[in-house]
C-alpha cells in the first residue's frame, strides 16, 4: 500500500527535500574529490609499475663502460617503456658516483614516475712497478751499491714515479743479506711493491774466470753465473798451465815481448795472471778462435781471445778476479 503524503506537512516535505539534496550534493563533491585525488596524485601509484633491470647499485672499473640494462615500465600491465626518458650524468674519466635516472612521463593521464639506478665509478688496478734489477744484486764487500732506476705508471693517475718511496738497510761495510724496498701508492689508495734482496760479500767469493784447455772456451762467472763466454786459443802441451791464479795487473795498448826475442808485439787490452808472461789478450792476427787450433797454431802460453770479447771482459773483471785454468 503506497504511503500516503498528503498527511505530512508541506513545510517538512520541503525541509527533507533539501536535506536529500545536501546530501547527494556531498556524495557528489565526496566522488570529485576522490577521482581527483586519484587521476592527481595517485594514479601512477595505483596503474603504473616502473622497475629496473639488474641491481640499482652498479660498480664498475675505471677505463670500462656501463652497458645499461634499462627499465620495465607498464599502465595496467600494458608496456610503456617506451615513454620513458634516461638522464646519464657518468663522467668514465673519472672516478666517483653517479647516477642514471628513469622518468616514465605520460601528459594526457597525468603520469609521472622517476627511479635511479647508482653507478660508481671505481679503481681497483694497483700501479705498475718496474725495478730494474734482478731480484738479488751480489755487492763486494766495501764495494759500492748504487739503487737501481724504476719507473711507476699508473692506468689512472699515468706516470707517478716521483711517488715511489724507498727503504733500505743495504749497509755494504758488513758482509750479509740487506732488503731495499720500493713502493708506491696512486690517488685511489691502490699499492705496489717490489723487493730487491742485497748480499754484501766477501770480494771476488763469486766472481771468477774459467778456461778450459780441451773445449777451448773462457767463461766469466758472475755471482756463480755465466755473463761472459768466448773461443780462446791456447798454448799447447802445457804452456798454458792448469792451475788456480788471478789478475794480476789490466793494460791497455801493451807490449809483449818474448824472453829469447821471439817475438815483440803490441795488444790492445792485456789482463796478466802469472807475473808479466801469462795473460789474457786480443790476438787481431787471427781470423778464428776456439777448437783444436791450440793443437797445431797455439799461443805462447797465454790466451788469446777475440778483440770484442777480451774488451769487454777487460771492463767487467777487475784486477784480483780468481782465474780457473782447467782441463
Amino acid at each position: 500500500m503506497e504511503k500516503d503524503y498528503s498527511e505530512i506537512p508541506f513545510e517538512k516535505l520541503i525541509e527533507q527535500n533539501k536535506r536529500l539534496r545536501f546530501i547527494i550534493k556531498l556524495i557528489i563533491l565526496a566522488l570529485i574529490l576522490i577521482i581527483t585525488a586519484l587521476f592527481c596524485f595517485k594514479k601512477n601509484i595505483i596503474f603504473t609499475k616502473l622497475k629496473l633491470n639488474g641491481s640499482p647499485i652498479v660498480a664498475i672499473n675505471y677505463g670500462e663502460k656501463y652497458i645499461d640494462e634499462g627499465v620495465i615500465a607498464t599502465l595496467y600491465n600494458k608496456d610503456v617503456t617506451k615513454f620513458v626518458t634516461i638522464k646519464n650524468n657518468i663522467n668514465y674519466d673519472k672516478v666517483g658516483d653517479y647516477e642514471i635516472e628513469y622518468t616514465l612521463k605520460i601528459k594526457y593521464i597525468n603520469i609521472y614516475k622517476k627511479i635511479v639506478r647508482k653507478v660508481s665509478v671505481v679503481d681497483k688496478v694497483p700501479p705498475e712497478l718496474t725495478v730494474d734489477s734482478d731480484e738479488t744484486i751480489y755487492v763486494d764487500e766495501n764495494g759500492t751499491y748504487v739503487s737501481p732506476t724504476f719507473k711507476a705508471i699508473d692506468n689512472y693517475d699515468k706516470d707517478i714515479t716521483d711517488k715511489v718511496k724507498i727503504t733500505s738497510d743495504v749497509d755494504v761495510s758488513k758482509i750479509g743479506e740487506y732488503y731495499e724496498i720500493f713502493s708506491v701508492t696512486d690517488s685511489n689508495n691502490n699499492k705496489s711493491t717490489k723487493k730487491i734482496k742485497v748480499i754484501v760479500q766477501e770480494r771476488y767469493k763469486n766472481n771468477y774466470i774459467v778456461v778450459s784447455i780441451s773445449n777451448q772456451t773462457l767463461d766469466y762467472y758472475q755471482n756463480n753465473k755465466v755473463v761472459l763466454s768466448s773461443p780462446v786459443v791456447t798454448g799447447y802441451g802445457g804452456n798454458t798451465p792448469y792451475g788456480t791464479y788471478s789478475i794480476l795487473k789490466k793494460a791497455t795498448n801493451a807490449r809483449l815481448v818474448a824472453a829469447d826475442n821471439s817475438y815483440d808485439t803490441r795488444v790492445n787490452y792485456w789482463m796478466a795472471f802469472i807475473g808479466n808472461s801469462h795473460g789474457l789478450h786480443d790476438a787481431t792476427w787471427r781470423h778464428s778462435f776456439g777448437g783444436n787450433i791450440y793443437t797445431y797454431d797455439p799461443s805462447h802460453g797465454c790466451v788469446n781471445m777475440p778483440y770484442d770479447k777480451i774488451k769487454e771482459l777487460y771492463y767487467m773483471a777487475d784486477v784480483g778476479t780468481p782465474v780457473y785454468i782447467v782441463e
